[in-house]
């Protein structure tokens, strides 16, 4: 009797595995197969992923802040009916909320299943095991949407070895130009800069014509880091700190200011790059595809392009960062498989891809790459930089890192009598946070 009902458990743990595959195409609901099968897969798969195969649901949670559920409910329609999981969405006032409260929560069981994770500084939470690696539901085939990932992506969210989520949108940072000001400095759209000596081109005639600087440069380490990875550089997890491209990339920040091309929301009594750029103190910034909901709320009367971020000469290839955030599974939770599950069913959801859009993102998947361009078309330029662009590359560090390349970058540009240069800084940087 024992080895029949072992075998009847082999079986259905078979029916499971099959039922997670989902199929290799994007749906609403991630199998294209008939309805018959549908039916018969969701079935397997709810008995076979509910907790000790009774057949009830199993409830999981995401936990997020701000308007994360309207960006991620979307990819859950239908999956209770398909894999026996339901999501419950569990909102935290803040971010600093989220994590300030997460240790307690894990020991005390309370913490949500799964988040998305963003790939700035998000090196620490891995290093600290809060993150669960989720190498093997790929391997089991669990999680089968891995394979649509660039490999740009992939290359963020494998670390040491083991692949800690997986990256559902990617939006490469934006070069934002406000053309009321471009136009009144008579500059035209053959004007528009591809490299950052076109910047200093356009911020000539800016202070020529209308006696103002023309770029905007917020001391961010967000910033700091648009202009390494388009010299070539980038810092690569503490790696490639000191190097020619990062020095020439800082010099060419500390140059322009001390020009007076530059002007910082510092001094302007602002946090906010995109508030001076609104303002019309400066014509350009680095940014991000934010502005495009701020300035239609705040100033949408101004009108901007966004283009990609211009590259160094002779770095055709490079370009600014790519935030790719993922959906990732914390450590403590009890149903770490109907996890897997339930990403992996986000990810193969066309109705997911479809609201990412719709909200500004592009999806990770590049089958959608030709709906964002028809959707979006401001942005479309982006989609041809998502293989130029990086991660953010921060050191383990992470803030404290960030924290000191603004300080010493600071002192560069509002220190008159400062004599450092680019190369120092990152000498220094490497000598303190490099690996």
């Amino acid at each position: 009797m024992k080895k029949v009902l072992a075998l009847l458990l082999v079986l259905l743990m078979a029916a499971s595995f099959a039922a997670c595959g989902q199929g290799g195409s994007n749906s609403s609901t991630p199998s294209s197969k008939t309805e018959d099968n549908e039916s018969s897969e969701a079935q397997d798969s709810s008995q076979t992923s509910s907790e000790g195969n009774s057949g009830e649901v199993v409830t999981i949670s995401m936990g997020g802040w701000g308007e994360f559920q309207d960006e991620h409910e979307p990819g859950t329609a239908g999956m209770e009916e398909a894999i026996g999981v339901k999501v419950e969405f569990q909102k935290y006032p803040t971010d600093a909320a989220f994590w300030d409260n997460l240790p307690a929560q894990i020991a005390a069981k309370t913490a949500p299943d799964f988040i998305s994770l963003t790939n700035e500084l998000y090196l620490p939470y891995i290093n600290d095991g809060l993150i669960v690696p989720i190498t093997n539901y790929i391997d089991d085939g669990t999680i089968s949407c891995w394979d649509m990932v660039g490999q740009n992506l992939k290359d963020i969210w494998e670390v040491n070895g083991e692949v800690y989520g997986i990256p559902y949108r990617q939006t490469p940072a934006v070069f934002a130009i406000n053309m009321d000001l471009w136009n009144e400095a008579e500059l035209t759209e053959a004007d528009l800069p591809e490299t950052w000596d076109d910047v200093l081109d356009a911020c000539k005639v800016f202070k020529d014509k209308l006696g103002m600087p023309g770029l905007c440069f917020n001391t961010q380490e967000y910033h700091f880091t648009q202009y390494c990875l388009s010299y070539g550089g980038g810092w690569d997890l503490g790696k490639t700190i000191d190097t020619p491209e990062n020095a020439a990339a800082l010099q060419f920040v500390i140059d322009a200011y001390r020009q007076g091309y530059v002007v910082t929301p510092k001094e302007l009594g602002v946090s906010y790059d995109g508030n001076v750029v609104m303002s019309g103190d400066a014509a350009m910034s680095t940014g991000g595809t934010w502005y495009m909901g701020d300035f239609r709320k705040n100033a949408p009367d101004v009108q901007v392009k966004y283009i990609a971020v211009p590259h160094a000469e002779g770095k055709e290839d490079a370009c600014g960062t790519l935030h790719a955030p993922c959906l990732s599974v914390l450590k403590g939770g009890s149903h770490e498989k109907e996890t897997a599950m339930a990403i992996n069913y986000m990810m193969m959801s066309d109705s997911y891809a479809e609201n990412l859009i719709d909200l500004g993102y592009i999806p990770a998947d590049p089958d959608f790459f030709d709906e964002f361009k028809e959707k979006q078309p401001e942005l479309a330029s982006l989609v041809d930089a998502v293989p130029k662009s990086n991660g953010f590359g921060y050191p383990p560090a992470g803030k404290k890192f960030a924290d000191a390349l603004i300080s010493k970058m600071e002192e560069a540009l509002f220190n008159s009598d400062s004599t450092v240069t680019g190369a120092q800084i990152v000498k220094e940087l490497q000598e303190e946070f490099g690996e």
